[in-house]
């Protein structure tokens, strides 16, 4: 499958049935209670702005319908194969009923303490696969949103199999930059699906299928044989393969909640500038995360006997040819916990995520992660399901990393919604069994935004959280600036 956003050059698509690669297969056999597949998008709208349209349930709804064909995405659910013998697909969904996928909540004044658990309870509801995977939820009249007296807060949320991060930067412009809208009604051609010729057409490509499967795992070993001969010629550094568990890494619990703090970009860059070794954006805020994390743990007694790690999204666009919607691979970034001065973490953490970049940029490496592509659905779902057999109560260990930390490029283009503009986006990540604690940093305009979702029971203090982040921030941009003065 090569699910895309299409473009208003492309308008007049057909949506038809469409296979899904492994890669993105993944997504589907993997999710569990406890592990929901799902991109929640969040943009906050300044409604008070000249030109601005108050949002009524009418008008969304006819806003979202002028948007049906921005993308595939809205016209097509799963269909599983019968056990499982080949890999699903996305097949033409001609009866749904757009309204079913649209909530207004409004226009009432809502608090946003209150939507913020509202979001917390979308991001880990798992979605409904038989019908298709989207969601828009907008939220009117939200006041005490940081930084702000009322905003309107439209939620996007989508299932990971559709796409990643990429995708949902494609989509939001196609939704809320402005361009000329594409045909509201595609053409939805269902007489593309049938069932029992996908299922005889599955057992006649089953010899081939298991050739190709065995032919990947003779490349894909051969692979891992020399990137094992790189490691020991240290040509390319593997990330440590177990990490001390924290309260962090135990079965997650029915309770999300999620926060978000703000950092001024002109803060960020400036900090990053001025630091004497060339850095990233995103090695400023893993040492912001590094600190706050290690701090927090500490005031618990909870202080790790070694270093932990965070599980870092990298795209392999331009790196790798993979024909899937999701290109990603995940970096295990050291983070450095052990080290107490904050610029000694910032120049650590800067090494093992360029040993990262670089050991995801050998060839070998490459290779022996495109195992997934032919791995066959079977093996897939057997996957998943032993993911969703480990047990994390009262583990030492874990294997690789101890949280998440993401980062988002932002939107050039100005985003607005009934003519309200922009002035704020975030993303909240669903946790999972291991991954109590997850960050998603974001940017738009003048700011720079750490969404954290975590467990409730793990931290119960989540705002206290979020001023040790920015507590980080402020320590580190103040040693950088004495180092340089």
């Amino acid at each position: 499958m090569n699910t895309k956003v299409v473009t208003a050059a492309e308008a007049g698509f057909r949506v038809t049935a469409e296979q899904l690669t492994p890669r993105d297969a993944v997504f589907v056999y993997d999710e569990f209670e406890r592990h929901p597949s799902n991109i929640v998008a969040a943009y906050v709208f300044d409604p008070s702005a000249d030109g601005a349209v108050s949002p009524s349930s009418e008008q969304v709804r006819a806003w979202v319908r002028d948007r049906l064909g921005c993308s595939k995405l809205f016209h097509r659910r799963l269909e599983r194969m019968s056990g499982d013998i080949d890999l699903p697909y996305w097949v033409p969904d001609s009866g749904f009923d757009s309204s079913d996928h649209v909530r207004v909540s409004g226009p009432e004044l809502l608090d946003w303490p209150d939507v913020r658990r509202q979001i917390g309870d979308i991001a880990s509801t798992r979605m409904d696969l038989s019908r298709p995977p989207w969601e828009i939820h907008i939220f009117e009249q939200v006041v005490g949103f940081p930084g702000n007296s009322a905003v309107t807060i439209v939620v996007l949320k989508f299932h990971h199999s559709v796409g990643d991060g990429v995708a949902t930067r494609e989509l939001e412009l196609m939704l809320f930059g402005g361009r000329g809208l594409p045909p509201s009604v595609p053409v939805v051609d269902g007489r593309a699906w049938s069932a029992s010729a996908a299922l005889i057409r599955a057992v006649g490509v089953l010899p081939y299928r298991c050739a190709r499967f065995a032919g990947g795992l003779i490349r894909t070993r051969s692979a891992a044989k020399t990137v094992a001969a790189r490691a020991a010629a240290n040509a390319i550094c593997e990330p440590i393969a177990l990490r001390p568990a924290t309260r962090f890494n135990r079965r997650v619990g029915p309770d999300l909640t999620f926060d978000l703090v703000a950092i001024p970009l002109r803060a960020v860059l400036d900090a990053k500038n001025a630091f004497a070794e060339r850095i990233t954006v995103n090695d400023l805020m893993l040492t912001v995360v590094s600190g706050a994390l290690s701090t927090y743990l500490a005031e618990q007694d909870e202080a790790p006997t070694a270093s932990l790690a965070a599980m870092v999204p990298i795209s392999m666009r331009g790196i790798a040819q993979w024909n899937s919607v999701n290109q990603l691979c995940q970096m295990s970034v050291d983070l450095h916990t052990d080290s107490t001065d904050p610029l000694d973490r910032l120049r650590e953490i800067r090494i093992s995520a360029g040993h990262e970049k670089h050991r995801y940029a050998d060839d070998a490496v490459i290779r022996k992660e495109s195992r997934v592509q032919t791995s066959p659905a079977w093996l897939l779902r057997l996957a998943g399901w032993a993911r969703s057999q480990r047990v994390f109560d009262d583990v030492e260990t874990v294997p690789l990393t101890n949280t998440t930390i993401s980062n988002v490029p932002p939107v050039s283009e100005r985003l607005e919604f009934l003519g309200a503009p922009v002035v704020s986006v975030f993303g909240v990540l669903p946790i999972m069994d291991g991954d109590g604690l997850r960050h998603l940093i974001t940017s738009q305009g003048e700011e720079l935004v750490i969404s954290y979702s975590v467990d409730s029971a793990m931290m119960p203090d989540p705002e206290h959280y979020g001023d040790l982040l920015v507590r980080a921030f402020h320590e580190l941009s103040e040693a950088i600036g004495a180092r340089r003065d």
